[in-house]
């Protein structure tokens, strides 16, 4: 007679213990990630070994659990016998990580798996937890910052108005400094300068979208920060510079609509990632 299965509550708890406790701003300190990591990433790897290791190891932990649910315990046994190959297959690949892993911990947790025994399994997937938990809270904004995040700093982009390439760094600062040539100029009353500074910075802002394309291909993606709410918000500044006596108050929501849409989500998304690069490299 077949047994009903294990509650999702009882294995969504025991998973738990799989993940990292949290992270206190005392704990973190972003670090490159060791030199030797790069021959797991392209270039110098076709294929991205490390993040590989990583899906195999949290597939064959997981498929522990959702077998155990169901209590099918030929898979339970099969993934845990592949999680603790998989596990010692990774504990080799960068040796300044060798002290992260537990193999003790790895084979204990399979030993207990194989008992069929959910409170075993419980508290022997506490253990291996920790040390899977310990690297991520080390290790796991560095390593996404260095192989996951395209770097800016090797950017190249053409600047639309003196039709020079340079690094993106500076692109932006000429950006910044078009944007200001509008601002300034308007809260000094100067309309004419202001408007012509309006060109310059929407011509330059606009190009944007050939740095979007250099990662985006889906064109819903390359317009998010660049699309339809930026020419909208470009048309209401020109409209209200174009007028004898422009709204201060319409003006600055359109500004305001810029910076909301395009600017601040852009940096959101980004500039975190950037910061960090730019620092390591500095270093």
């Amino acid at each position: 007679m077949n047994k009903s299965p294990l509650p999702w509550t009882f294995v969504f708890g025991v998973v738990l213990l799989f993940l990292a406790p949290p992270l206190g701003a005392k704990d973190l300190v972003v670090k490159p990630p060791p030199e030797s990591m790069s021959k797991l990433y392209p270039p110098e790897s076709k294929e991205p070994k490390w993040i590989q290791q990583m899906h195999k190891m949290s597939g064959h932990f997981g498929g522990v659990f959702v077998n155990m649910r169901e209590q099918d315990w030929e898979n339970v046994d099969r993934h845990a016998a592949a999680l603790v190959e998989a596990y010692e297959e990774t504990s080799k690949l960068i040796p300044e990580w060798e002290d992260y892993f537990d193999l003790d911990a790895a084979r204990k947790f399979a030993d207990a798996a194989q008992s069929h025994n959910p409170e075993q399994i419980g508290k022997a997937a506490g253990a291996l937890g920790k040390t899977c938990g310990k690297c991520h809270r080390e290790n796991y904004v560095s390593v996404w910052t260095r192989f996951h995040w395209p770097k800016f700093s090797a950017i190249q982009i053409t600047d639309p108005v003196d039709e020079k390439e340079m690094e993106f760094g500076k692109y932006m600062g000429l950006v910044s400094g078009s944007f200001k040539g509008v601002t300034v100029n308007f809260g000094e009353g100067q309309y004419d300068r202001a408007h012509r500074a309006l060109r310059t910075f929407k011509t330059r802002y606009l190009e944007l979208r050939s740095v979007c394309a250099k990662c985006h291909t889906n064109d819903d993606v390359k317009l998010f920060y660049v699309g339809a709410a930026a020419e909208e918000a470009f048309a209401g500044m020109d409209r209200e510079l174009t007028k004898k006596k422009p709204d201060p108050g319409q003006f600055w929501r359109h500004v305001g609509t810029l910076g909301q849409t395009g600017c601040k989500r852009c940096h959101l998304t980004h500039r975190g990632y950037a910061i960090i690069q730019n620092v390591w490299e500095a270093d």
